[in-house]
């Protein structure tokens, strides 16, 4: 048999470069798809329209930019209603995809909480720039990371505030019912105990619009409101005004929404004693590359009401991750490389001054707490909770 000299080490050259190939020729021509879930009707849909823009943001930049190792993203958004229960069905959905390697979502801590048995079960990563229930990340699933801070240290975090800085020692406190203003409600109730009294202790309903018997029935001994909630906040400051009370009115970031708390106070928001409200990241322009970001999204979305950066970062966040999954697999990555990606990965954003990096909860370890104040139509940050 005739042996051709030289054949064996160029087969061996060859394999070699197939297997080092860059993963941008495995991918090149394939799709790789991400998730979003959030509420894109109901009175939650500025948080949910808003987080999905942002998202839609950072997918338009990286596909410009090659997309994720050759491989277009498209983003699928899908409405869960701000429901525990819509939301189950649109992550079995997400699930049943083979095509989404991970999910930005879900806005609600309470649907948050529902669907992270169902994306354990598929291991799907998601990430959730706002739930904030420490119940999201204490249920021990591999597959959920919160960029977001947790509530048990933003309820009592503002009470220590309230008490040491500004003097209050008499709280009532108001939830809407919903698993994070319950929850936040409890952490701030903890942490005012420690200095302060709570006079009382109520709860409203998603949805309510008239206030004015419920503000009529509060106690006359207190020195500041706390309300756990939404929507509701700016109508309750709002019937505190035309009822005369000057206390000072503190929300959790429920009520960070320049157009759902500050232009719907109508101008309640800076009389008497004013407002603090609690904001999950510093002001725009703070962090460098966050005016970029602010100046891009404005312009193609009109103005920023809160989560964007930490809804666009999530989504960068999750596109590295598959990128990096994708490098190390020489191709498409499987569910659980992202997982695995996402667990080691160390990310500069927009939202925060620190590096993303995850906890063993997959809590982010950057993340800190803003308070504010309202000055004229806009937040102004004035102190800082948290490192």
């Amino acid at each position: 048999m005739t042996r051709c000299r030289g054949a064996l080490p160029l087969l061996v050259s060859v394999l070699a470069l197939a297997v080092a190939a860059p993963a941008a020729a495995q991918l090149a021509g394939k799709e790789v798809k991400i998730g979003i879930g959030g509420p894109l009707t109901t009175t939650s849909a500025g948080f949910g329209v808003e987080m999905k823009q942002a998202v839609d943001l950072a997918v338009d930049e990286r596909n410009a930019a090659g997309g994720i190792a050759g491989a277009k993203v498209l983003a699928v958004a899908v409405d869960d209603q701000a429901d525990p229960e819509a939301g189950k069905a649109v992550a079995k959905r997400f699930c049943d995809d083979p095509g989404i390697l991970g999910v930005v979502g879900h806005v609600n801590s309470g649907v948050a909480i529902a669907t992270g048995q169902i994306y354990a079960d598929c291991s799907l990563a998601v990430i959730t720039p706002m739930a904030s229930n420490p119940k999201v990340t204490d249920s021990g699933f591999a597959t959920i990371f919160r960029l977001t801070n947790r509530d048990d240290r933003k309820g009592p975090g503002l009470a220590h505030y309230l008490i040491e800085k500004m003097g209050k020692k008499r709280a009532l406190v108001v939830d809407d019912g919903t698993a994070y203003g319950v929850g936040l409600a409890d952490q701030f109730v903890a942490g005012f105990g420690s200095g302060g009294t709570v006079v009382a202790r109520k709860s409203v309903k998603v949805g309510e619009r008239d206030f004015a018997d419920f503000v009529k029935s509060w106690p006359k001994d207190f020195d500041v409101v706390f309300f756990a909630g939404i929507r509701e906040g700016a109508l309750i400051v709002k019937e505190m005004r035309a009822e005369g009370l000057a206390q000072l009115f503190t929300c959790g970031d429920g009520c960070w929404d320049t157009k759902a708390f500050i232009q719907a106070s109508e101008g309640a928001a800076t009389a008497a004693e004013g407002v603090r409200i609690l904001s999950a990241a510093p002001a725009i322009g703070t962090v460098p590359g966050s005016a970029d970001f602010g100046a891009k999204y404005t312009a193609k979305y009109g103005p920023i009401n809160n989560y964007a950066a930490s809804s666009y970062d999530s989504a960068r966040v999750l596109m590295v991750a598959i990128a990096d999954a994708a490098k190390a697999k020489a191709g498409v990555p499987t569910r659980a490389d992202v997982v695995a990606a996402l667990r080691k990965l160390t990310f500069q954003g927009i939202a925060y001054a620190k590096p993303v990096q995850w906890n063993e909860k997959g809590d982010n370890k950057s993340a800190v707490i803003f308070v504010n104040a309202v000055e004229g139509d806009h937040f102004k940050p004035i102190d800082q909770i948290g490192e």
